[in-house]
């Protein structure tokens, strides 16, 4: 669980060049300032302290997927696919707040969490477009925690973090642990890939999400719950679609289409790289709006069926 992914929210357009985008995502230790700074270039673009959208990665970012990889799974072993639906994920959902919940409050997030359930199970099974694939993956709620700490309630990554999920973390390599905060930074969430298990750290692995993320929360055309079905692909070992820009390898998922830049809002149509197909605008793996988002392609549940195997079957941790 070497790399982070961070995604974050915008008011209005933000263009690749004012994030820093140029074909990849820009590299970024998450203890520095230049976090910051990418939300800022795109604020000031926005003349709003709204929360922006970026990518932010550790600055020793391991080379994943060596170039001489054969076949478009990087350094993931090709397995047998597993069925569609046969993966029943253990969640728990660990809100975090800064003050003790009423009992108005407790049930807002109640519901809250229920329609993200909800959307993550319709996103993972294909329910969501006509051309989305139907993964192995489904998703149990099976416990709430709510943690009242100052710290943690507005975490980002770094020490608070780590400090939280120490204390928090439940379960193996199997569960998916999600916190939802409001979360520091001007972020919407990240995630870990699944490596490095039995490391003595295997307690970072999980999904931060910003609470308001979730459907019905308040965070506008990023409340319908897109986050966590984001985070989650890559906690399943996806790739942005713009991952490597143009570059043949990309995301390592063969069907779908090259794109140079992270996209916003949605903008039908774009088209970034010369190869055939326009940008995967719809994917969820990329960077639009949560009514833009309403799929993963067959390569991409493949590319997760081969992590569940490699990486988080057997419960690990």
């Amino acid at each position: 669980m070497t790399v982070l992914r961070l995604r974050r929210l915008t008011a209005v357009v933000a263009t690749a060049a004012a994030l820093g985008f140029t074909g990849s995502a820009s590299l970024v230790h998450p203890a520095q300032s230049s976090t910051a700074s990418a939300g800022s270039a795109a604020c000031a673009a926005s003349g709003s302290a709204a929360r922006v959208r970026g990518d932010v990665t550790g600055a020793q970012e391991p080379k994943l997927y060596p170039d001489n990889e054969a076949n478009a799974y990087g350094v993931i072993k090709d397995a047998p696919r597993l069925p569609n639906g046969s993966v029943n994920i253990r969640t728990i959902f660990h809100v975090v707040s800064d003050h003790t919940l009423s009992g108005a409050e407790t049930a807002r997030y109640q519901t809250l969490i229920a329609n993200q359930m909800t959307v993550l199970n319709d996103s993972y099974s294909g329910r969501t477009a006509a051309a989305a694939a139907d993964t192995p993956f489904r998703f149990s709620l099976a416990k709430t925690t709510y943690t009242v700490n100052k710290a943690w309630s507005t975490v980002a990554p770094g020490k608070v973090e780590r400090d939280m999920k120490s204390a928090l973390y439940e379960g193996d390599s199997t569960t998916l642990n999600v916190y939802a905060a409001n979360i520091g930074g001007g972020l919407l969430g990240w995630a870990y890939f699944p490596k490095g298990y039995n490391n003595g750290r295997d307690f970072i692995d999980g999904v931060v999400i910003l609470d308001e993320s979730m459907p019905g929360g308040t965070a506008g055309k990023y409340a319908e719950g897109d986050t966590l079905t984001h985070e989650v692909g890559h906690w399943l070992m996806l790739e942005h679609t713009f991952k490597g820009g143009c570059s043949a390898s990309g995301d390592f998922v063969a069907d779908t289409p090259r794109e140079a830049y992270a996209q916003f809002n949605c903008p039908v149509g774009a088209d970034t790289c010369a190869a055939p197909g326009l940008d995967p605008i719809h994917n969820f793996m990329d960077y639009t709006q949560d009514s833009c988002m309403d799929m993963f392609t067959a390569g991409q549940a493949d590319r997760m069926s081969d992590a569940w195997v490699a990486f988080r079957a057997g419960g690990q941790g």
